[in-house]
């Protein structure tokens, strides 16, 4: 079988499997006539109180590292939360108002202290009536028994329209013990996330030290394979439900080394390995949504940020397996690998990440001129990003025509200015996180100075210049700087590693594709 049949075969059979298996469930609120619809803040209660007569959950109170009661109430009657690095408070005109006495369905909700406090308390809510029974569950968040106070009041307006609400239920033989069981998982995942992270960067850098150390080409693909191998046991440890800090931990540890190095010994099976990962995270993000999110490397839920997919941090990581396919295959095949790398960022089932989306696309984008010799001129790069935006929107396009559902798509279906105000509102956000404390500051942009000197080394590299390239788009279109940059160098390490001791010159640049106008610095010495 040629290699195209296999990259379209494998995405293929992605594509199919995940869409039968991870079909929406039925709802257990029909949502077919309109109902009187009460929403009373309570005290904090234990959700037994109410599973016996209607459906319990837990409810994320705010997006961000901070919460205020203040902010809850504003997002709780307004259907929409802010990130508290923009001050958590929601404005405008209220949506539904408050109610003291119970109704056909009623919202009973439980809220943060007066004050602020950490955003990492999950608070009880219960819904009685109208068929509610079990666990909650809401299509914003995809975990079963997990709700964000964002979605409450779109759910009432719909019920009070007939409409079929987000929030809806489905049965539990036990409720209250299932809630118990999330909130002690999401706690271990949110205590193991720093511990991980550690993990995962010093694996990385570690061998890919000893690579350059030893100049050793197995090492150096030990290295680039670590980033998609902590991935997956990640996901694996989750799967089986070990969260435990150090139990993960050491497991992580083991899992990310252990693998790396032993799927690092052959160049042969490089390329197969990382179309597997690949095809194995569209199956994985379609059909387990619940078990990404309580990954110890993976969306951060008890946040209120992302509930499901592929996060910032995540997708800055994929560049890895990514741009290395990009890099192993000819210029023709680079598409096939953008339709493949596009399923697992951009399509509703997996997650999509809307700036995800027009990252992969310049990225790839790019690795295709670099290796089809294109001269690149002021003009034709304006030219592509109006090309790779217009790719991005017709992405998203077929996405919604097919079914899917998903913050990108409700965005896109405003129109384009409300794209436009979204990628505004992720700026907004960009600037605050990066300019929140002096250490952050500090840390970017010593993290861009040396990505800025990776960009001017005369040696170069395909692989590390789309890299580059991928990473200015991310900056543009993402919310996450401090990450995107600090992960970013990761992966330019580990790239760079490979690139050197095993790639070699089949990664070199023709120098020729640069315009003297855009880059001067680069052309050949």
């Amino acid at each position: 079988m040629s290699l195209r049949a296999r990259y379209a075969g494998g995405a293929l059979a992605a594509l199919v499997v995940a869409g039968a298996v991870a079909a929406p469930a039925a709802s257990a609120i029909a949502g077919s006539k309109r109902h009187e619809v009460a929403v009373i803040v309570v005290p904090r209660f234990a959700p037994s109180a109410y599973a016996g007569r209607g459906a319990v959950g837990w409810l994320i109170p705010g997006a961000g590292s901070t919460v205020t009661r203040a902010g809850a109430l504003s997002s709780l009657v307004r259907g929409r939360v802010v990130s508290s690095l923009l001050g958590g408070a929601s404005k405008g005109d209220p949506v539904i108002a408050l109610s003291r006495q119970p109704a056909e369905i009623t919202v009973y909700v439980a809220l943060p202290p007066v004050g602020g406090s950490g955003n990492v308390t999950r608070y009880p809510i219960a819904v009685v009536g109208g068929g509610y029974h079990g666990l909650l569950r809401s299509r914003s968040t995809r975990i079963d028994g997990l709700v964000s106070i964002a979605d409450i009041a779109p759910s009432v307006l719909a019920l009070r329209k007939g409409h079929t609400p987000r929030i809806r239920s489905r049965i539990s033989t036990d409720a209250p013990a299932a809630l118990e069981r999330l909130d002690m998982r999401l706690r271990h995942a949110h205590d193991a996330r720093t511990l991980a992270i550690v993990v995962l960067v010093a694996s990385v850098l570690t061998l890919a030290g000893f690579a350059q150390l030893l100049r050793s080409a197995a090492l150096s693909r030990a290295a680039l394979l670590a980033i998609p191998a902590a991935l997956t046991t990640s996901f694996a440890l989750a799967a089986v439900s070990i969260d435990g800090r150090l139990p993960a931990t050491a497991l992580l540890t083991l899992g990310t080394v252990g693998l790396a190095l032993f799927a690092g010994r052959s160049t042969r099976a490089l390329l197969p390995l990382l179309l597997a990962f690949l095809v194995a995270a569209v199956v994985a993000l379609a059909i387990w949504p619940d078990i990404n999110a309580l990954s110890v490397i993976g969306p951060h839920p008890d946040g209120g940020g992302r509930y499901f997919g592929v996060t910032n941090e995540v997708e800055t990581l994929l560049l890895a397996p990514i741009l290395a396919v990009g890099a192993l295959v000819g210029a023709s095949r680079i598409p096939l690998v953008a339709a493949l790398a596009l399923l697992v960022v951009g399509w509703s089932r997996t997650g999509a990440d809307g700036g995800g989306v027009l990252v992969v696309i310049a990225a790839l984008a790019a690795l295709w001129s670099f290796r089809a010799g294109f001269m690149w001129t002021p003009r034709r790069i304006a030219a592509a990003a109006v090309a790779a935006g217009a790719l991005g929107l017709l992405v998203v396009g077929v996405d919604v025509v097919s079914g899917g559902s998903s913050h990108v798509t409700d965005s896109l279906g405003k129109g384009p200015w409300s794209v436009a105000g979204e990628i505004g509102h992720r700026l907004h956000i960009s600037w605050a996180g990066a300019t929140a404390t002096t250490q952050a500051t500090v840390a970017i942009v010593l993290t861009l100075v040396a990505l800025a000197g990776l960009a001017l080394i005369r040696e170069r590299s395909d692989a590390v210049d789309t890299l580059l390239v991928a990473l200015v788009v991310s900056l543009l279109v993402n919310d996450s700087p401090t990450d995107v940059v600090a992960y970013g160098a990761l992966v330019a390490a580990a790239l760079r590693t490979w690139d050197d001791l095993d790639l070699s010159t089949r990664g070199r640049r023709r120098f020729a594709a640069l315009s003297p106008q855009v880059l001067p610095v680069l052309r050949r010495r």
